[in-house]
């Protein structure tokens, strides 16, 4: 299992219960391969860095955005997963962009095994070196 965030943004007129309805079918694809989701998170309205273009101009004609929603998903799934809620996302009219990361939290990086490669071994070790 490899721990996913998903960055999506939305047109901004999207109604919520659609978003809702996009984000519920995220997470039964995910729990459905076995994977667990983590967090959802509604980063809310802000302005985009840039005008977006959507695939297709909704009911009011208006296709170019300059306002976006920012909805975040945290995820534990397989890689095939991942793909299957990516293709699902793409295929949402809704959605203007999208970017799957994956991942790090402070466990990623505690590896006993592995001492040189360990930041937290590292500065211990710095510290006894400066007591010296």
């Amino acid at each position: 299992m490899v721990f996913y965030e998903c960055v999506m943004t939305a047109k901004n007129t999207t109604p919520f219960h659609e978003l809702t309805k996009l984000v519920k079918d995220i997470s039964h694809k995910v729990v459905e391969k076995g994977g667990i989701v983590r967090s959802i998170q509604n980063h809310g309205i802000r302005d985009l860095p840039h005008r977006f273009k959507a695939k297709y101009a909704d009911k009011e004609g208006i296709r170019y955005y300059e306002k976006g929603r920012f909805i975040s998903v945290y995820y534990d799934s397989s890689p095939a997963a991942m793909r299957q809620v990516e293709a699902d996302i793409r295929m949402n009219p809704e959605v203007l962009r999208t970017h799957h990361l994956k991942a790090r939290n402070k466990l990623w990086y505690v590896n006993i095994a592995r001492e040189d490669r360990n930041p937290y071994i590292q500065q211990v070790i710095a510290q006894e070196n400066e007591g010296k």
